[in-house]
């Protein structure tokens, strides 16, 4: 069966017959575009209801392992397999790039290029989610980073060059390195068991030479400091974050939603996936200072999204705020932080999805980003005050909506880990409903510090509410806030099983 394969290439495919579209029929480049990615979502969805009939692991022998060789003696085959977690956030991937193509049908420029690489991007990160060898992983990871680079430097705002080389050239290094430590790890491994030399995460997994510590230490630890590099710099965790408010505040609003959405979690998704499991011995040495970082990041970036003046930028800050949530219930190494970080990293897309595209339709009615032109927006907008209200409110991880309950989940993991963290954790609870009240109340019950585009918009009435498409692009993520607010246990029940076969990958190894 090709059905992995299927869910990873049509949207490269759809991309690619786009690109024979006469360049004037903007239009119809546009409706095959969202055609092509709601295509996409009910592939994803039929994989899903086949992965819950089923009920497989990564590794097994069913239609949702595909492997076929390649080049044997490097190591390098076409390997793909889907465990829960590999699910939802590929089920969050492809309907983030439905939304954010849906919310991009007011580009004008290049459309058939923009559409294109929206596909392009789709295609990557599902490969990354999927890939279950290591070359493979790798080769999905950079084509991620080709689209996501021209979307940013091509249609971004005007420091898009500046964020654009910024975003290549600490994405290339972190690469590089994890290409380095890939072919190490290869070589190391068919040192230490005498087999062959093989990339196959399954029989790394499996040998006990790389993950039941026969390799020494040292190596181990610098085996593991090239991959992290890598998803370091993804997540990002400080001090690798720079580039990011950058990026995102120059990239076109949904460019954005997908960058904080989805790609951040594939930085996560390889410390799970890879770094813990492949090397347990160093990932302890290790995790004392990911989880430091992780507060670090948490408290300071909540106090820098307090002093922004760009919603954009403010936006971006808080973003990385909440992934340190999430890395601090990953390094927790118990069931519930883990659990409670898989659940967060899909809430967390959906929250900052949705404020980003929130963003994007307020810069397009008054033409500002800056929060002290705005003010006074609620009854002229009521519906869309509603709207951006319900996701600021998701952010800060209110009861009954979507991240209170990845949230908390990450941060019992935490307190049961390292109660000192849990606490420094939790206390992100402070700024964070600052900082996003204090967005909300600025944009629409506020009073305006200057004569900008939205006053001037204000007294002429020129502005308008929420329009049918745009409430149509936003309406699943709000549905979904509040779904997996009353429900989480609907996720919870695919991302457990996947949870409990790497704590028993952990648990035997830490025994060692």
């Amino acid at each position: 069966m090709f059905f992995l394969s299927a869910v990873i290439f049509f949207p490269l495919l759809g991309g690619l017959a786009l690109l024979f579209f006469p360049r004037e029929r903007v239009g119809a480049i546009r409706v095959t575009a969202l055609g092509l990615a709601l295509v996409e979502l009910l592939l994803v969805l039929a994989l899903a209801l086949a992965y819950l009939q089923n009920e497989v692991s990564l590794f097994s022998s069913s239609f949702l392992h595909e492997s076929w060789t390649w080049f044997p003696n490097i190591g390098i085959n076409y390997s793909l397999g889907m465990d829960g977690i590999s699910l939802v956030l590929v089920s969050l991937t492809a309907l983030l790039t439905t939304v954010c193509i849906g919310a991009s049908f007011r580009i004008e420029q290049k459309v058939k290029n923009y559409m294109a690489f929206m596909l392009l991007f789709e295609s990557g990160m599902l490969g990354v989610f999927l890939a279950s060898n290591l070359f493979l992983f790798y080769i999905f990871w950079e084509l991620m980073l080709i689209p996501a680079y021209f979307l940013l430097g091509t249609w971004g705002g005007e420091r898009r060059i500046y964020a654009a080389l910024k975003f290549v050239l600490y994405t290339s290094v972190g690469s590089f390195l994890m290409l380095v430590g890939i072919i190490a790890i290869g070589y190391y491994h068919q040192l230490a068991s005498g087999c062959g030399y093989t990339l196959e995460l399954s029989q790394l997994l499996n040998n006990s030479a790389t993950c039941r510590g026969v390799l020494d230490g040292n190596i181990q630890l610098w085996l593991l400091l090239a991959f992290a590099a890598a998803f370091a710099v993804k997540v990002p965790l400080v001090p690798f974050h720079s580039w990011l408010p950058d990026a995102y505040s120059e990239a076109p609003a949904p460019v954005s939603a997908l960058l904080a959405g989805a790609m951040s979690k594939t930085g996560v998704y390889g410390f799970l996936r890879l770094c813990i499991p492949l090397f347990p011995q160093a990932i302890q040495t290790l995790a004392p200072y990911v989880n430091v970082l992780a507060v670090v990041g948490i408290l300071y970036c909540a106090v820098l999204a307090l002093v922004q003046t760009d919603i954009k930028r403010l936006l971006g800050y808080s973003s990385i705020s909440h992934l340190g949530v999430i890395m601090l219930g990953l390094f927790s190494f118990n069931a519930q932080g883990v659990t409670g970080s898989v659940l967060q990293m899909v809430n967390h897309g959906i929250t900052t999805g949705a404020l980003f595209l929130i963003a994007g339709f307020l810069e397009l009615r008054t033409g500002t980003r800056r929060l002290r032109e705005y003010g006074g927006l609620a009854g002229r907008i009521p519906w869309l005050a509603v709207v951006m209200f319900i996701a600021a409110l998701s952010s800060l991880g209110l009861p009954g909506l979507n991240s209170f309950t990845g949230e908390f989940l990450s941060l019992l993991g935490a307190f049961r880990s390292n109660v000192t963290l849990g606490v420094l954790g939790t206390l992100v609870v402070v700024p964070a409903a600052w900082y996003m009240l204090r967005f909300f109340i600025s944009v629409m019950w506020g009073t305006p510090a200057s004569e900008g585009h939205v006053s001037v918009a204000l007294r002429k009435g020129t502005l308008r509410d929420i329009s049918l498409g745009e409430f149509w692009v936003i309406i699943p993520l709000i549905v979904l806030i509040f779904y997996i607010g009353v429900q989480p246990a609907f996720l919870t029940g695919i991302i457990d099983p996947s949870v409990a076969n790497a704590m028993q990958v952990l648990s035997s190894a830490f025994a060692k």
